[in-house]
């Protein structure tokens, strides 16, 4: 198994509960991740660390021209009022874990996200550009979806 990471923030405004209430309901990620197709719930609980909610995903990610359909489980728990860690099984072997905090400054609240990729050498360069792809797009986009009411 290969291993690699990266890194994103982006600055929204809106308070870092709310944010972390957005990120956590994957359902609502639909235009803002490139690839999601739909999420569904399909079980919720608590845990020594935090509530959590179990995912099933459909994606369709690209491989060049090409689309491809995938369904894999993810799991979304909530450390903090504004921390959560993610983690998703997109295929046998391959992994993705996200840990995300936000922290309220005088310019709105910054997101940062850390997400590891686990996978065969093989493709675990493939896995990480489009996690990194996907998860910057999001990114990008979160400033103009998550605006505190007045």
């Amino acid at each position: 198994m290969s291993v690699r990471s990266f890194r994103l923030s982006a600055t929204v405004d809106a308070s870092p509960e709310d944010v972390i209430d957005f990120l956590m309901q994957l359902d609502g990620h639909r235009g803002l991740h490139p690839y999601l197709q739909s999420a569904d719930v399909v079980a919720t609980g608590a845990d020594a660390e935090g509530d959590w909610s179990d995912w099933r995903i459909v994606e369709r990610p690209a491989l060049g021209p090409l689309r491809y359909t995938i369904r894999f489980p993810a799991r979304m728990t909530r450390l903090g009022p504004d921390t959560m860690r993610g983690w998703v099984r997109a295929a046998p072997g391959c992994c993705l874990e996200t840990l995300t905090r936000t922290a309220q400054t005088e310019s709105g609240t910054v997101v940062e996200e850390e997400t590891t990729v686990t996978a065969p050498w093989a493709l675990v360069g493939y896995m990480t550009k489009h996690a990194h792809l996907a998860h910057a797009r999001t990114f990008s986009l979160l400033p103009a979806e998550l605006v505190r009411e007045p």
